[in-house]
């Protein structure tokens, strides 16, 4: 039995799908993408395991993208009550504004939430966290940040707090570290079909 994919956004040439029940599953998003690449209606293709879901560039019209999608064991793409796409000239491929808005609004938010609380933790005397927290902080600037400064300014810290015997942090803490790691050696934050892959017919392979 496919899994149930839902269509969560569509526009003339594109079309935005999410498979719940797969989210996080690499190897199933990896597996679609080097399936779906092999038809010609499909132009392009973007996908985010963390999320579950999908972004198809196609040619054709959304009855033919579920015929495909069944016709290679991906998904199911169930009936929508969608409104009609919009028309329009496909957007430029690569452009992700659209679906990113709102989160976007929800970081700056979260951005400013956070320096306040930091102002305020800092007036209270509490400046650094134990050094398993400065650590962590020093990982994420090379992983996330790509910053080797922040990285060293951090691992400076959590060497620092070593030694004043603040090491460890909370459980709660560490146990999360732990799964962020496990997620971010298992899977990369978005996937796409190499440019060599799409519109080839699979009965010329």
């Amino acid at each position: 039995m496919l899994p149930k994919a839902r269509v969560e956004h569509t526009m003339s040439g594109r079309l935005r799908v999410r498979v719940s029940d797969f989210r996080g599953d690499v190897s199933y998003f990896r597996s679609a993408i080097d399936k779906l690449s092999n038809y010609p209606e499909i132009a392009g293709l973007r996908a985010t395991p963390m999320t579950g879901s999908f972004i198809i560039e196609h040619k054709t019209d959304l009855p033919s993208i579920r015929k495909i999608a069944a016709d290679c064991e991906v998904f199911d793409l169930q009936e929508t009550s969608s409104p009609p796409p919009r028309q329009g000239p496909p957007p430029p491929r690569g452009n992700m504004a659209d679906d990113r808005t709102l989160a976007l609004e929800g970081d700056i938010a979260t951005v400013i939430g956070l320096l306040g609380l930091a102002a305020y933790q800092a007036t209270r005397g509490h400046g650094l966290g134990p050094a398993t927290e400065n650590f962590w902080n020093a990982f994420g600037a090379l992983r996330i940040l790509k910053n080797p400064y922040i990285a060293l300014v951090f691992g400076g810290l959590g060497i620092l707090q070593l030694t004043t015997g603040r090491w460890a942090g909370s459980a709660s803490s560490l146990l999360f570290y732990a799964f962020v790691v496990r997620q971010l050696s298992g899977s990369s934050p978005e996937m796409q079909a190499p440019a060599n892959r799409t519109n080839r017919n699979p009965k010329t392979l």
